[in-house]
């Protein structure tokens, strides 16, 4: 059913598609919201009560109001609780949220007070089809020297964390630069609620888990990437740093376990970095600094990747590909952090283009010769590096 439809959800029990792998009793709980599934332009489907029911997704900007919904408040209240049953969690009073995903593979997130003023479902769709780079560079979100770039670094194992605001496309990015690895080599994903689509056969998919039952063991982010570590990863990839794991996977990313993938929401490429370096300082590890977490970072990380949105014409794009120098980072006597980055090339909305503002490291060059890997030509006639934020 589209937003714009005036009709109701009649008939929609028996939809197939997105909801295909969906039993019946949670067809039956979440019965209105099936139409919405079907709509492919469709991401999010966002209930803020019983009849306030939004959607976002493309060609609109932001968010659009349904005329859906329950017959009453209590029918979505008992569909909330309904669900969660359905996919093994709970959801009431003394466990107030719950974050999983349904058997399709969407993302369902269920609030209810006290946790919030009124009880909220949200529900991300991904779509059937694994984005790849031929699909984005139509789209307009990388042209072919972006596309060139980023993946001849996943082939030279660059560890890379790719930044971005919410709905930005972070995911959809990683998901494309994920096909570049070598089918041979084996791959650890680690994330809260699978969304990564990887292509290649030995792939291990580790999700977090909440202690829903009594005695239940919780394993967080943190625990499966120490657990990685253990599972001969060629690439660790995590679907989002959000917390102390990143001091985690900033020390698998330095100690020989180069070419990881990771996302994370931030500003700008160079706040990624300050982002991840807040994060891995909320380890409970003693004896951390500022200052040493930063070396750690700038040890780590090879390559920032920022995926920006932008409203006129509601395009996602890559705005800006950052190299760091080795040392990456510089701490004044005040204890002032700057990390040390070449801007590889940016997206210019004055021109509406992609420019190339620095010249690749010498390091990268050698590593791109040595590989016989591709590069474009341009960014090798690029300025020298000012080596500076």
């Amino acid at each position: 059913m589209s937003p714009d439809s005036t009709e109701d959800a009649e008939g929609a029990a028996s939809v197939g598609g997105r909801a295909a792998a969906w039993s019946d009793a949670l067809r039956t709980a979440l019965y209105p919201l099936l139409g919405l599934m079907e709509d492919p332009r469709i991401t999010e489907i966002e209930a803020n009560g019983f009849e306030d029911i939004w959607v976002k997704g493309a060609p609109w900007h932001g968010h659009r109001r349904t005329n859906v919904r329950w017959s009453s408040q209590e029918d979505f209240r008992l569909a909330c609780i309904r669900a969660a049953e359905v996919i093994g969690r709970q959801v009431s009073e003394a466990v107030p949220l719950c974050n999983a995903r349904l058997p399709g593979g969407e993302r369902v997130n269920i609030a209810v007070p006290p946790a919030c003023a009124r009880i909220s479902l949200t529900i991300r769709l991904f779509p059937a089809e694994t984005l790849t780079f031929d699909k984005l560079e139509k789209f307009g979100s990388v042209n072919a020297d972006v596309r060139t770039m980023l993946e001849s670094l996943v082939l030279a194992r660059k560890s890379i964390l790719i930044a971005g605001g919410t709905g930005s496309g972070k995911t959809s990015l990683l998901n494309a630069i994920s096909q570049v690895i070598p089918s041979h080599e084996r791959i650890v994903t680690i994330e809260d609620a699978r969304e990564l689509q990887i292509q290649q056969p030995n792939w291990v998919a580790m999700e977090t888990v909440e202690p829903y039952h009594e005695g239940g063991t919780r394993v967080t982010i943190g625990d499966l990437v120490k657990n990685a570590l253990r599972q001969t990863p060629d690439r660790i990839v995590v679907g989002e740093v959000r917390g102390e794991e990143a001091f985690y996977l900033l020390r698998a990313l330095s100690t020989g376990h180069g070419g990881g993938l990771g996302t994370i929401h931030a500003n700008d490429g160079e706040d990624a970095l300050h982002q991840v370096q807040l994060l891995a300082q909320m380890a409970d590890v003693g004896g951390l600094t500022a200052a040493t977490v930063a070396s750690m970072v700038a040890r780590a990380v090879d390559i920032v990747v920022y995926q920006g949105y932008f409203e006129e014409g509601n395009a996602r794009r890559v705005s800006e590909i950052l190299e760091l120098e080795k040392p990456g980072v510089t701490v004044s006597r005040g204890g002032g952090i700057e990390y040390r980055y070449r801007r590889l090339v940016g997206w210019s909305e004055a021109e509406g283009r992609w420019m190339f503002a620095e010249r690749p490291s010498e390091s990268l060059v050698r590593t791109l010769e040595r590989r016989r890997l591709e590069w474009p030509a341009e960014s090798l006639q690029a300025p020298a590096s000012n080596a500076g934020g």
